[in-house]
């Protein structure tokens, strides 16, 4: 697991060390989640520019616009939603490294060979990283073409952190799901993961104009 208080510096020092978690899915997890803060902050500087709150947001400044259950009135763009959404994302990205990391210690915690269920979950939980990954970066590329200027290009780079995170972890995936004996389970997570590499490619055309 990984304490709520550690900073970034103890945690890239653990992912250094000799320990077997965090490991690369863990580091994947927390990249998209990285992003999908940026992303979330891009919202509320421009839902806060929008409201009147501010005149000149810094490009890095804090989380000041108020969560939306505590905000009264419409949101035609939509940016109060798409906050929410992220931030959801960012959560279960979290989560996600969390058992990541639980996972490698069971995995690794013992010269037994892995069951059958940890090896279904060493690519499972890659796949779900992948996943909310990819919803990250459709938001990300809503977030930057609805950003204020001055916050929007963080967005972007929230987008390709989230996307650096769907390479990584469907590679994981297709590496975890070859070692397994189910072909059946096998096969279902490799059309998943074409799925997610669809959806991915075509967010990336609308936000990075096919520059890939």
């Amino acid at each position: 697991m990984i304490p709520d208080d550690m900073s970034v510096g103890e945690f890239l020092d653990r992912v250094a060390s000799e320990r077997a978690a965090p490991a690369g899915g863990t580091a994947a997890a927390i990249t998209a989640a990285t992003g999908a803060a940026l992303s979330e902050m891009v919202c509320v500087h421009t839902i806060a520019a929008a409201d009147g709150r501010t005149s000149a947001a810094p490009a890095h400044g804090g989380n000041d616009a108020p969560p939306a259950e505590d905000r009264d009135g419409p949101d035609p763009d939509g940016l109060i939603a798409l906050r929410e959404g992220l931030r959801r994302r960012r959560r279960k990205l979290v989560a996600l490294g969390e058992r990541d990391a639980a996972l490698v210690d069971d995995l690794f915690g013992t010269d037994e060979d892995p069951s059958t269920r940890l090896q279904r979950r060493a690519a499972g939980i890659p796949l779900a990283v992948a996943e909310a990954s990819v919803g990250v970066l459709a938001d990300a590329e809503t977030a930057s073409r609805r950003g204020r200027s001055g916050v929007a290009a963080d967005a972007k780079t929230g987008a390709y952190l989230a996307d650096a995170a769907i390479r990584a972890s469907l590679e994981t995936v297709r590496i975890n799901a070859a070692a397994l004996q189910d072909q059946s389970f096998a096969a279902t997570l490799e059309t998943r993961a074409a799925d997610i590499e669809e959806t991915a490619a075509h967010a990336r055309m609308r936000l990075f104009d096919g520059d890939w």
